[in-house]
């Protein structure tokens, strides 16, 4: 089974062609209505993206757990120690090395801005994808461009994803520029370009592993559409991916890999497919995938309120969430995947209809395609349509779950929705064919009013957002202290990281030190159980002068009542002064 690149025709009247097909320059291109729209989309994303960071200590303060173990794991790499062997890390080493200019800025600066950096470098890669995703749609139009560009500028998750240093900001961004290179015009490139679409898919595997989905489906797409030159040209354009997915990977990850192989797989692979983690039913997954957690709150009721009321605002509640939402985001799902399925298939229809019209036309004119009508789907909306489905399976089956997982799906989800609302669209013209430019201008200036609404919607939710206040914590630990906790963010907010220097215990990723000293095995998977896991992290406490607890610490260290007996023993609590409140508990070594 083949696909013919030929079928889709753009049409002039509604497309507009890559600049380097028409020579006016970058200037011509992003003044066209597509390239003002993905702009426009672009500032929106941008917008409210930065709205967030300037909530009560968002951009410097604790948000979340895993931004902390990838700006320490690149300060520690910058200060020679190697990730796998010199501290515990269960992913990719791409993100290290991305922000390794991060880690260089904060060994001349505060620990503290250099989150703040890393914050705000995640924005702009998160905003980026928005106008690669414009570049990718643009040759279907304006109305198409504008739902793609809006749909990914105020996804909940993507945006909650980008608001500190997470991974699949920087995975999108990889593999929507190699998609970008892939694809001209919703077609396949030549295959001289694709072993460079293949290292940005590779680099963003080594950034994380699900990027591989994407990279299949492409290569499957490589195998599956046939090119004018016939079988040959497919293979070769396969083969070229694929080697340059090959190097784009082993480059940055063999350096880490090759020394313990072993390690390395047990660790970004086998520990996290096989960890057992807290259950998160499906329906609490579709409500983040459908957008739906922009409306639904803890209690899976709708909600319309700021002060972090839904679960947009308060992502971070689904790391631990195990609540059924019920039957709403399952109705959503389907609801959202009705129009999509009938935009595929009106648009094929039409392709199809079109290509038995010019079969049977006088040779030398074609008369399938009216005026401003938008071609079947072609190479880049299957494409999109395929990964929309194996993202969101992955998303629906992986055994844990968390806010920033559904961002894997977004371009995808965005790419295939602003395709079918175009095919629909374009039916629908025909209803007003007596006064097509105004029913075009009345649908953007519609979508453009939609899209602009629910962004100053979040803005609202978004608007009570304050991340904790560590100050009282870090006035209890002196500079330069050892400090030993199960949550680094914490040790960073505060300005006291101390991680991997001077004999101190390089512990980044207090889950990662389990699971690796418990072949995969989690606290909640039975690692109290383990007398070698609890050991290590006897060991690693034994070297502390500080020890700081966060009130999720049960979840990361397998406490037994031997272990806290010791503990207690060894550390006693500190307390700030009256009137000023704990994050966590700050424990000092007993003299």
């Amino acid at each position: 089974m083949t696909w013919q690149t030929g079928i889709q025709r753009p049409n002039t009247a509604s497309t507009t062609a890559p600049p380097e097909a028409r020579g006016h320059g970058t200037r011509a291109y992003w003044l066209s209505p597509p390239g003002l729209v993905t702009l426009a989309a672009t500032v929106i994303a941008l917008a409210i993206r930065l709205y967030l960071l300037t909530r009560l200590r968002y951009l410097t303060g604790i948000t979340e757990y895993d931004d902390g173990v990838y700006l320490g794991g690149a300060v520690s790499l910058l200060s020679g120690t190697v990730p796998y062997h010199g501290f515990a890390f269960v992913q990719p080493p791409g993100v290290l090395l991305l922000m390794v200019p991060v880690a260089l800025f904060a060994k001349v600066s505060a620990i503290t801005s250099a989150m703040a950096a890393a914050r705000l470098l995640t924005v702009g890669a998160s905003v980026a994808c928005v106008a690669l995703l414009g570049s990718l749609v643009r040759h279907r139009g304006t109305f198409v461009t504008l739902v793609a560009c809006g749909v990914l500028a105020v996804y909940p998750d993507d945006i909650m994803a980008a608001h500190t240093l997470l991974l699949e900001p920087w995975m999108n961004l990889l593999v929507l520029a190699g998609a970008c290179v892939a694809f001209r015009a919703g077609r396949l490139a030549p295959p001289r370009r694709l072993p460079w679409a293949g290292a940005l898919f590779g680099l963003a595997g080594a950034v994380k592993y699900w990027a591989v989905l994407p990279a299949l489906g492409l290569l499957a797409l490589c195998l599956l559409t046939e090119p004018g030159d016939g079988p040959g040209r497919r293979r070769r354009g396969a083969v070229a991916f694929a080697g340059g997915a090959v190097a784009g990977f082993a480059v940055p990850v063999l350096p880490f890999a090759a020394p313990w192989p072993r390690l390395f797989v047990r660790s970004t692979l086998l520990d996290q497919v096989s960890r057992a983690g807290s259950a998160v039913p499906e329906s609490l997954r579709l409500a983040h995938l459908t957008g739906l957690a922009d409306l639904l709150n803890d209690a899976g009721r709708l909600t319309v309120s700021g002060n972090e009321g839904s679960l947009f605002a308060r992502g971070d509640v689904t790391a631990a969430a195990t609540w059924a939402t019920g039957w709403l985001p399952v109705l959503l799902a389907v609801v959202l995947a009705a129009p999509t399925g009938a935009g595929y298939a009106v648009g094929s229809a039409r392709a199809a209809r079109a290509s038995r019209i010019d079969a049977t036309a006088e040779p030398g004119t074609s008369a399938g395609t009216a005026p401003g009508a938008l071609s079947g789907p072609g190479p880049l909306e299957w494409y999109a349509l395929g990964t929309l489905a194996c993202t969101v399976a992955a998303v629906l089956a992986y055994s844990a779950f968390f806010y920033h997982y559904p961002d894997f799906a977004a371009p995808w989800l965005a790419i295939s929705a602003g395709y079918a609302a175009g095919a629909l669209a374009a039916r629908e013209r025909k209803a007003t064919a007596h006064h097509p430019r105004r029913s075009r201008r009345g649908r953007l200036a519609w979508a453009a009013a939609a899209f602009i609404a629910v962004a100053g919607f979040q803005a609202w939710e978004l608007s009570g957002q304050r991340a904790p206040d560590v100050h009282a914590d870090a006035a209890l630990i002196p500079p330069g202290a050892c400090v030993v906790s199960d949550e680094i963010s914490l040790t960073i907010a505060a300005n006291r990281f101390t991680a991997g220097s001077g004999g101190c215990p390089d512990v980044l990723d207090s889950l990662a030190t389990t699971l690796v000293a418990g072949d995969g095995v989690s606290v909640q998977g039975g690692a109290k159980a383990l007398p070698q896991v609890v050991g290590d992290w006897k060991a690693v406490f034994s070297r502390a002068d500080y020890v700081w607890l966060s009130g999720s610490n049960a979840r990361r260290i397998p406490w037994t009542p031997a272990l806290r007996a010791w503990f207690a023993s060894v550390f006693r609590p500190l307390r700030p002064p009256p009137g000023q409140v704990s994050e966590g508990q700050v424990y000092v070594r007993r003299r």
